[in-house]
């Protein structure tokens, strides 16, 4: 028969010799990352979540970072994760995401990094996400909701269906961005912004001023091309209230255009 209780108490004296262990510092450690590897691959961090500290306080931030391998067998994720940790303080987080950039591309280069977060305005929210890619150039992708109705129903029934629409934009710039004044022209591109406490007068005349400026959901990308000019993507979606589908409209940008 097998002796088992002196194979366990083999095993749980090394686990007891494990525990007593204790590193404090990585020299002399394996550095299995450093392998060679015969393919280049790009890899990192996602959903890295933690606070920013801003100047419009603290935002909860969604972090992914990917960098070259560089034909090795890993990237060192804690130094990602470090080098983000380090500057999650200042005034504007695209001045933020340059230095992470460039403290990681010292050891690991071909850094790309995305951040998304809902940046406050008023009492609405702002969904912004932010890419900064090895090129220094930063993508940024905007989503708010407003209010509109229907100019077609208005014109046969006197009164317009109104519904919520969800406007996407994607620009590129090299240039910071105010957020505040993205999200106040995205707004006017609505028949009507969102407000979340309204009395019986205020919901009055938000249903008021959405009927006088009733726009197709067409309308609504057209209205952001012209608030944006430069833009690379719009999209609009609108939750039609008396559809069990969407309407949608989208404006790609091309040599055509």
């Amino acid at each position: 028969m097998m002796n088992i209780p002196v194979r366990y108490n083999w095993v749980d004296n090394l686990l007891d010799k494990s525990k007593q262990k204790k590193f404090s510092s990585t020299d002399g450690l394996p550095d299995i990352q450093n392998q060679s590897a015969s393919v280049d691959v790009s890899a990192g961090i996602s959903n890295f979540r933690t606070l920013y500290q801003s100047d419009v306080g603290p935002l909860f931030v969604n972090f992914s970072v990917s960098v070259s391998t560089q034909n090795t067998r890993g990237v060192h994720m804690s130094r990602l994760i470090k080098s983000t940790l380090k500057h999650s303080t200042g005034r504007y987080i695209e001045d933020s995401l340059i230095k992470i950039h460039d403290e990681i591309t010292k050891t690991q280069p071909d850094c790309q990094i995305n951040v998304k977060f809902q940046y406050p305005v008023h009492d609405q929210f702002l969904d912004t996400s932010i890419t900064l890619n090895p090129n220094k150039k930063f993508d940024y992708d905007f989503k708010l909701t407003g209010i509109t109705s229907c100019p077609c129903s208005k014109a046969i029934a006197g009164v317009g269906h109104m519904q919520r629409t969800i406007l996407t934009l994607q620009l590129q710039q090299t240039s910071l961005i105010n957020f505040e004044e993205v999200a106040l022209n995205l707004n006017e591109c609505f028949s009507a912004s969102l407000k979340e406490f309204l009395n019986r007068a205020d919901e009055a005349n938000k249903i008021v001023e959405a009927q006088n400026n009733s726009k197709f959901v067409e309308d609504v990308v057209r209205d952001c091309l012209k608030k944006f000019p430069t833009a690379k993507y719009i999209h609009a979606q609108s939750l039609e209230s008396i559809h069990s589908h969407d309407a949608i409209a989208s404006w790609p940008k091309n040599g055509n255009n």
